[in-house]
């Protein structure tokens, strides 16, 4: 990859899916491979498109998660389709309420993630995620709200 569809922004862009990361994807058989055949008509209710649509948000999620601890989603590199693999895994889980196991492997994919790129950054991370005070409270006067407030006159 030569690095001309590389984000500008530090990884804090959008997590779209480029022709680049296209290229050797994984595709819905891939993530029908990990489960056995009735457990994919189960979690799919038969239709196939269930996975495939499991398959595309699991690309996006993982894109994001990965380029938040600052590296580049590569398609090719075995850890990020493990954890696309997981994640979408999780997807289908999550499809038809098995929370439970939705979970686990949601954590398997993240701490994969973690594993090989370090922290994923969440809006709920503090350094900084708040963004600067946009102003302050001055205090010594009372307010207009209060009774018997004369200053405000």
């Amino acid at each position: 990859m030569d690095g001309e569809n590389e984000e500008e922004d530090g990884g804090a862009g959008e997590a779209q899916i480029t022709a680049d990361d296209l290229r050797g994807a994984l595709e819905a058989e891939d993530l029908k491979r990990e489960l056995p055949e009735q457990d994919w008509e189960t979690l799919t209710v038969g239709d196939d498109k269930v996975g495939v649509r499991c398959l595309l948000k699991a690309k996006v999620f993982v894109k994001a998660m990965v380029q938040s601890t600052g590296h580049k989603y590569d398609e090719a590199n075995e850890i990020c389709r493990e954890a696309v693999l997981k994640r979408g895994l999780y997807e289908l889980f999550s499809f038809v309420g098995q929370e439970e196991r939705a979970r686990d492997k949601e954590e398997d994919a993240e701490l994969l993630i973690e594993s090989a790129f370090g922290p994923i950054r969440k809006k709920t991370d503090q350094d900084g995620a708040a963004g600067p005070a946009a102003g302050f409270v001055k205090g010594g006067r009372k307010s207009p709200l209060s009774r018997n407030s004369r200053e405000w006159e």
